[in-house]
């Protein structure tokens, strides 16, 4: 067998930086193109798709290449994660994702990045070099953005507005850094455009989205015309959960800590047969309109200002409810619950409450108006609980207490109104 020269071998190790050099390069050319949040970015990854390919599964078509992921709606599948983890400017880059949510009037939401080893610091520290003005990130709180606002046929940066929505009136460009997960080890960094978002804008700035995933407008479902299925009613004949009211209207200021909530919500509820319409007013922009037995059982709901103005109806349901309010008895349901009208994104969501019977306590002590007795019932629905009072003389449940996670919010009634 014949060995390779010397001269080869060594024009070999010569040729290998070289090599590396330049996939070093056109992966930091790419990472410049994403801090525009244009379609830029997925030029650059079709020029450079040969460098990038080894480290993520790529689709190409015309003059764009992009990072595919199975489903741009759905987590963990909106993401996938690079071979390798290259590091580009400093930074060592983790996964790739791609994600899209329809928040009804609070507009259409596109996400595209990378999740990044490090906090936002130091990846802001790294990310900044690459913009053409990098000046405009700026710290905001908790993270780094730069915003931008489309006038016109123009995107003009504006000064950072965290936590307000765009809507559907006016569209939003961003590029942020923000923290992955709760251990400060990890970043995002995103390109994002929200709000007022069409398929004119979409075609513009990401390729990689196919006109038949453009957003279009959806009539608005009223909930009144959202039948429950006659299996699921079928299920709701435990006489200790009927209505003993035609109206019932209550006030109720939540203090959560050391905070009270500055806006009182307001609770109306209608006695239909043996269940309850309730809506839930928050403001005079966003309320919510349910169907429930006795408060505690949803058969179905919708939120009106916020969402994407679908119902989420109860399909299936099995409930198991005692048949005296005997402390120690348990109430449960399990429930499987759409939206409708269905997408082709949509999953089932499934949730199972339990709800175990307290001691008997006067009514009074909920609000001074209210007569006989209250049962307390400890609640638990996956990672949240609430305290509960049933107001026997009303057949309804009423909040005073939930945690969820690490937060715990009081309830305290300050108008109660009952029409028998």
């Amino acid at each position: 067998m014949k060995l390779p020269s010397p001269a080869l071998i060594l024009a070999c190790a010569l040729l290998l930086p070289t090599v590396a050099q330049a996939s070093d390069a056109a992966l930091t050319e790419t990472l410049k193109a994403f801090t525009r949040c244009d379609a830029s970015f997925f030029a650059s990854l079709n020029t450079h798709r040969d460098a990038w390919g080894a480290f993520a599964p790529l689709k190409q078509e015309k003059d764009a290449a992009w990072i595919t992921v199975k489903n741009r709606g759905n987590s963990p599948e909106n993401s996938v994660p690079l071979r390798g983890t290259p590091i580009v400017a400093g930074m060592k880059l983790l996964s790739y994702v791609d994600e899209s949510s329809d928040l009804g009037q609070l507009g259409h939401y596109y996400f595209w990045g990378f999740i990044v080893e490090g906090g936002i610091d130091e990846v802001a520290k790294r990310l900044a070099p690459l913009m053409e003005q990098p000046g405009q990130l700026q710290n905001v709180g908790s993270s780094y953005v730069r915003s931008e606002l489309k006038i016109g046929d123009q995107w003009r940066v504006i000064r950072p507005q965290p936590g307000t929505a765009p809507g559907s009136k006016r569209a939003e460009r961003i590029l942020i850094v923000e923290a992955e997960g709760k251990q400060g080890t990890q970043s995002r960094v995103s390109c994002s455009v929200q709000g007022a978002v069409d398929g004119a804008m979409l075609a513009q700035l990401r390729p990689d989205i196919a006109p038949a995933d453009y957003p279009q407008p959806q009539p608005e479902t009223s909930f009144a015309d959202i039948a429950v299925p006659q299996d699921v009613l079928k299920r709701l004949d435990s006489p200790l959960l009927k209505p003993k009211f035609k109206t019932l209207s209550y006030t109720y200021a939540t203090r959560t800590g050391n905070a009270i909530k500055d806006r009182p919500v307001t609770v109306e509820y209608t006695a239909d047969g043996g269940l309850l319409k309730k809506n839930e007013i928050y403001s005079k922009a966003f309320h919510v309109e349910r169907l429930t037995q006795a408060g505690l059982i949803q058969l179905k709901s919708k939120m009106n200002g916020v969402g994407d103005g679908r119902v989420l109806l109860t399909r299936e349901l099995e409930v198991k409810a005692p048949t005296s309010w005997g402390p120690g008895q348990t109430l449960s349901a399990r429930l499987v619950m759409e939206e409708v009208p269905a997408r082709p994104t949509d999953k089932p969501m499934k949730l199972s409450t339990t709800c175990t019977v307290g001691q008997r306590f006067p009514a009074r002590q909920v609000f001074a108006s209210l007569t006989g007795d209250a049962i307390a019932l400890e609640c638990e629905q996956g990672t949240s609980k609430t305290s509960n009072a049933f107001i026997e003389d009303l057949g309804v449940s009423l909040t005073l207490e939930s945690t969820w996670d690490k937060s715990n919010s009081v309830y305290t009634f300050t108008a109660v109104d009952v029409v028998r």
